[in-house]
């Protein structure tokens, strides 16, 4: 099988990408290892510059339909329980608010969306092999799960949003401020949390932080970063992980005081984050191409914009009718779009988990009205107004 481009994974980068280039004329590909609606691990919060996008393609009333929950503030809260909120109200770039949604939910919406714009979508499809030519990866082999029959998929361009598994490219490099490879990601979903309303909570304790937001439903994403140790000791256990983890926080002990876990508890690790050795042989979007700090809450925004910087960018080499140049320019545009944001996420996360910086700086904040719209600016992108 051949399309004009193939798009190697089906989340919010590949699927609006794909939506984008079908809609544009292209045959369109997109090969996706699972089957959807599936749970992803991720901390399901979508913000301001990302709902915006949603809003431009009319996407935003058909996900509030399927229960997407309306976030007007974020809430940082020191490891001693002092607590500042930013509101999501003042950008004119933006959509004014974000939203708490499953992945299985969006996701699945997402490549549905696709789908009805013209790509054509092939689940269970494991990629074992890229297939490159001239310098250039022109496609794929692949095993159709679950028989593991073998197949071969070209395409004039591939684009790898397979996330951190990075299927066209094994190895990789960080290029970012940092190349931390402590900590260890862990998600759940719960219910019986009191007290949030339409705030995305970020707590601060000892090994790292953890944030809550509401999702559909009753439902709540607890998702947080810890350490290997801090894993380990857990061996499993959610109430003895949250133990060591976000109820060392104060007000977060407070919150999930009644918490029931309603999802399996799931985790990976070690995490890399900053760029990766973005490749020239083809284009890489969304966490295959850099896993971003998630202490700014961009994740599924970054993918989703990276995914249209990706469909422009591919759009315009057609155009030309000269491809090889399209990795390489596509490079220079995703680092000068990500790389600040990154680094000063990265910034923000190590002065936020000093525990005296940090609390002096959730204390001090309030007073000062040009930190908060610089914090603003660097947490969520935009202009602020």
């Amino acid at each position: 099988m051949s399309w004009d481009v193939l798009i190697i994974g089906g989340g919010p980068a590949g699927a609006v990408a794909a939506a984008d280039l079908a809609r544009r004329g292209y045959r369109v590909g997109v090969l996706e290892r699972k089957r959807f609606p599936r749970a992803k691990l991720c901390g399901e919060f979508l913000a301001p510059r990302g709902v915006a996008l949603l809003q431009r393609d009319s996407l935003l009333d058909p996900l509030l339909r399927l229960g997407a929950h309306v976030v007007r503030e974020a809430a940082f809260i020191s490891s001693r329980g002092h607590r500042y909120a930013l509101p999501l109200t003042r950008f004119p770039d933006g959509a004014g608010f974000g939203l708490g949604i499953s992945r299985a939910t969006l996701d699945h919406f997402l490549l549905e969306r696709a789908q009805a714009c013209g790509a054509e979508v092939l689940e269970q499809v494991c990629v074992t092999e890229a297939i490159a030519s001239r310098g250039r990866i022109v496609g794929v082999r692949a095993r159709q799960l679950p028989l593991g029959e073998r197949v071969t998929f070209l395409a004039s361009v591939v684009i790898d949003a397979s996330g951190r598994a990075r299927a066209l490219d094994r190895s990789s490099c960080s290029l970012g401020l940092e190349s931390d490879s402590s900590f260890f990601a862990f998600q759940a979903h719960v219910s019986g949390i009191e007290g949030i309303g339409e705030a995305v909570e970020l707590y601060f304790y000892p090994s790292g932080y953890g944030g809550l937001v509401r999702l559909e439903g009753d439902l709540y994403n607890l998702c947080g970063l810890t350490t290997r140790e801090m894993m380990r000791r857990a061996g499993g256990d959610f109430e003895r992980l949250l133990a060591l983890t976000l109820r060392q926080n104060p007000r977060a002990r407070e919150t999930l005081r009644n918490a029931r876990l309603e999802s399996p508890l799931t985790g990976c690790g070690p995490l890399r984050f900053g760029f990766s050795a973005l490749p020239h042989t083809h284009v890489a979007i969304g966490d295959a191409a850099a896993l971003m700090d998630p202490f700014l809450g961009q994740g599924i925004s970054n993918a989703m914009e990276s995914g249209l910087l990706a469909a422009t960018l591919v759009d315009a080499a057609f155009r030309t009718g000269d491809p090889r140049t399209l990795a390489p320019r596509y490079v220079r545009a995703f680092r000068r779009r990500f790389a600040r944001a990154g680094r000063a996420a990265a910034l923000l996360r190590q002065a936020a988990l000093h525990s005296d910086l940090g609390d002096r700086l959730l204390v001090r904040l309030p007073e000062r009205a040009l930190a908060q719209r610089l914090l603003l600016r660097l947490l969520f992108g935009g202009k602020i107004g």
